[in-house]
């Protein structure tokens, strides 16, 4: 990565982490979260992948991610949210710091996903959400 040192003008937040729970785990991965820990779905979605959001009503969230569809590869990241309207411009401002990054991918839902690896190699994510989630 080239220019890294300047900092951002305003601090990115951190949404969530993405973890993974392939095909006949995915149940049971949520329900765990759901009544152990009291985390509640704020979202789901079929596609591409199986997926939910948890949240624990006071920040944290979780993705939860079916590994077993088509297309998914080693989904685990970190994942940090913009305003959609603000996408463009937060991922060209790490883009010409060098960071390099995937194409762009727009969910069906409206947001915007751009991944890329930090310095250490962990997988992470910029995050345009046309609807924020909830939680």
């Amino acid at each position: 990565m080239g220019r890294i040192g300047a900092v951002a003008e305003q601090p990115i937040r951190w949404e969530h982490v993405g973890i993974i729970a392939q095909g006949d785990l995915y149940e049971p991965t949520v329900a765990f979260y759901e009544q152990i820990f009291g985390w509640k779905r704020v979202r789901e979605s079929a596609s591409p992948a199986r997926l939910a959001f948890l949240s624990d009503g006071h920040g944290g969230m979780i993705e939860i991610i079916d590994t077993s569809g088509p297309g998914v590869f080693n989904p685990a990241h970190l994942a940090f949210v913009v305003d959609v309207a603000d996408f463009d411009a937060v991922r060209n401002r790490l883009a010409d710091a060098g960071v390099p990054f995937d194409p762009t991918i727009r969910t069906p839902a409206g947001d915007l996903l751009a991944f890329f690896n930090d310095p250490a190699g962990n997988r992470a994510q910029i995050v345009g959400r046309a609807v924020p989630l909830e939680g």
